[in-house]
């Protein structure tokens, strides 16, 4: 009985990648290394020792590989654990391989700090899991000022926020007389207003830009802030400036770190709703050279920006956003909502076809998702952004219009309108 082409059954054995292979299970104090070695004759050897966390510790587990001679080396990622071991490996020459937790989870109950290096190495060694992307040293580098300065201006939006808060507490609306305090004329009210002048020292202190609200600031000035809110508004200005220097000096950092790469950076910056600052935020987390990933729907899942895969039974449940890049994706998600504001843009059309049947949020992070196409499109022709001028609204019509027409028709509206006769009332 001879069995159908398709249902012959086929070998599949798991391939050695690396014959000396290594499995690190990575913790704050310590590291339980594992080695699984091939032997000429198909046997199979293991080793596991454990080591210090500290650079002591590092430089011996280092030695110990090489004297295995390991060429691969799997860790979890832990936290930021995982950093200074990768460093290490990296400087001995062993190629690190990192792996996402939840690809690479032990058997419940048979979980321990050997059976997870254990299987780490043997993952590593036949690769099993595909690894992780981590970007050149010097780009992670960079990601750590990128990062820092993401969180300086958040500080920085709370502190203007509770400036905000201050003032209309106290019944002083400066906010709806100006339309940005933190402007020069601006700043100048909040710095004598924390200063303690009077209303008439501070209005002889503004430009003549404001020359037309000056009876309207005189009426705003009128409300008192009392001794508690003008230490809070003084501190907060504090603050304020601190956070704004750190940015500035950042900024300088960044410029100085990514100067090999202004290409790039000015190739970002024709993008709409793409600053200086926000491209040099999406190069340091993507990197220049994209070779590592095979097509741009695995940049777009490495983002967390690509939908979920979660079918069952023919049927397709929720499709929601797997994890990713929480930074990349917030990143993007920001330069998105400048990106929908640029009029004759395809990012404006396109969110605006998507919005009319999707809630406003998730149209923003599917035209992130766009935005990083775009992206990565650029990065790998090494041309600027040229709009393609697509007319979303036009799409749409074209996709609806014969059912649109054949609904009209159904319900007498063609007809009434070819007789002139009054249309069907509204529901």
């Amino acid at each position: 009985m001879s069995t159908p082409a398709g249902d012959r059954l086929q070998p599949d054995e798991m391939h050695v990648v690396h014959p000396r292979a290594a499995g690190l299970d990575v913790h704050k104090m310590q590291i339980t290394a594992s080695v699984r070695l091939c032997q000429p004759g198909g046997g199979v050897q293991c080793a596991t020792r454990q080591f210090s966390a500290l650079p002591d510790g590092l430089g011996e587990l280092a030695k110990w590989l090489h004297s295995h001679r390991v060429t691969a080396a799997a860790m979890e990622a832990t936290g930021i654990f995982w950093q200074a071991p990768w460093e290490a490996l990296e400087a001995a020459g062993i190629a690190p391989q990192l792996f996402h937790t939840q690809f690479v989870k032990q058997v419940k109950g048979r979980k321990s700090n050997v059976a997870d290096s254990v299987w780490l190495a043997r993952i590593c060694q036949f690769g099993l899991c595909r690894p992780s992307y981590v970007p050149p040293r010097q780009l992670r580098q960079l990601r750590q000022l990128s990062r820092y300065r993401r969180k300086l201006v958040g500080e920085r939006s709370r502190a203007r926020n509770r400036i905000h808060k201050t003032l209309d507490h106290d019944g002083l609306r400066l906010g709806g007389a100006l339309s940005d305090i933190f402007g020069r004329n601006g700043s100048k009210i909040l710095a004598g207003l924390a200063a303690g002048r009077s209303p008439d020292e501070i209005l002889a202190t503004l430009s003549g830009h404001v020359r037309h609200k000056r009876a309207l600031l005189e009426q705003v000035l009128a409300a008192q802030l009392d001794a508690h809110a003008v230490w809070k508004l003084g501190d907060l200005l504090r603050a304020h400036a601190a956070a704004s220097a750190s940015i500035a000096e950042l900024d300088a950092r960044m410029a100085e770190g990514l100067a090999e790469l202004e290409e790039q950076v000015r190739l970002l910056e024709t993008v709409p709703g793409i600053d200086r600052g926000s491209a040099c935020a999406i190069l340091v987390e993507l990197g220049p050279d994209l070779s590592a990933f095979d097509k741009t729907a695995n940049v777009a899942a490495w983002a967390g920006l690509a939908p979920g895969n979660n079918e069952s039974a023919g049927k397709r449940r929720s499709g929601r956003l797997r994890r990713g890049n929480a930074t990349l994706r917030a990143t993007l998600a920001e330069c998105a909502h400048g990106a929908v504001r640029s009029k004759g843009s395809q990012f404006h059309g396109h969110h605006n076809a998507l919005k009319a049947h999707m809630p406003y949020k998730r149209a923003i992070l599917a035209t992130a998702h766009k935005l990083l196409r775009t992206i990565v499109a650029m990065l790998r022709d090494q041309r600027p952004y040229i709009d393609p001028g697509i007319d979303y609204d036009k799409l749409v019509v074209d996709r609806n219009a014969a059912r649109w027409l054949r609904k009209l028709e159904e319900h007498g509206y063609i007809e009434r309108a070819r007789s002139g006769g009054p249309q069907p009332a509204a529901a």
